[in-house]
């Protein structure tokens, strides 16, 4: 399939079956000294803040969405001591889970952005030496880095035995994708190199060494993407037509158990 940047470059990519059943990729890919180039942008707000309406509307959504993981990793770890959130954008999650004094650092690898320097005047980059952690996250980053293979491998030694990896990602074969085809957010090349379904990810992730414990959907991530989407298509009334899908997303979701972004918490095994 035929998809735009609609975010940034405008410019087309294909989104298509990679060598593992259940996982897209995204070609041509950039290469390393390329890609940094499109996340340099404002409206990137994982990264930045704007102060635009839908900025301020990300950043609530942001605030709620804190509260509602941090529920489900106490819920899900017995030891909720020292975490390590990879991919972490501005520092939010972690700057907020160290009030709740848990030690939490930050790793951002994608250094496209002004992210990295955030993090170096804040002191949260952090050296992997002999580093084990109760629980690592990686909200909506998976999708982003140039080998998940590599990344898994890297991260799991970090994690204690029985420790926890917890992975949020679109889905793209959720009815949301199917709905919005070419323009959905979801899809967001050539930034996300991967696409995942939820089986295409467990499998993978099982195979690695980590036993899936539960898996939550994240619904509040699928009014984001499709107010995105809306926008995308050049839609006058966005939000609110963006709300209305993100309200059947979530409905039809319920029933198919395929939704729009779902969290994965895996246990980590020897």
């Amino acid at each position: 399939m035929e998809v735009i940047d609609h975010f940034l470059s405008k410019k087309k990519f294909t989104v298509q079956p990679s060598i593992r059943r259940g996982v897209l990729e995204t070609v041509p890919r950039p290469s390393s000294k390329d890609l940094p180039k499109y996340y340099k942008s404002k409206e990137y707000l994982s990264h930045n803040k704007n102060g635009s309406f839908f900025s301020k509307l990300y950043s609530l959504a942001k605030r709620l969405n804190f509260f509602l993981k941090l529920k489900h990793l106490r819920k899900h770890s017995s030891s909720l001591n020292t975490l390590l959130d990879f991919g972490s954008g501005d520092g939010f999650f972690i700057t907020e889970l160290n009030k709740k004094r848990i030690d939490a650092h930050g790793y951002e690898p994608f250094f496209a952005s002004k992210a990295a320097n955030t993090y170096k005047e804040k002191g949260l980059l952090l050296s992997f030496d002999k580093a084990h952690f109760d629980v690592i996250t990686m909200w909506h980053s998976l999708e982003h880095v140039e080998s998940y293979s590599e990344t898994i491998s890297f991260l799991k030694p970090l994690i204690k035995d029985n420790g926890l990896l917890v992975v949020a990602c679109p889905n793209f074969q959720s009815w949301e994708a199917s709905y919005y085809k070419e323009f959905w957010a979801g899809y967001d090349v050539p930034r996300h190199l991967w696409h995942f379904s939820a089986n295409g990810l467990v499998s993978y992730l099982e195979e690695s060494g980590f036993l899936l414990i539960k898996q939550k959907p994240m619904y509040m991530d699928s009014f984001y993407v499709c107010m995105l989407s809306e926008k995308y298509k050049g839609s006058k009334l966005w939000f609110l037509k963006g709300l209305c899908v993100g309200l059947c997303s979530n409905f039809v979701s319920f029933f198919t158990k395929s939704f729009s972004s779902t969290m994965f918490v895996f246990k980590n095994q020897i």
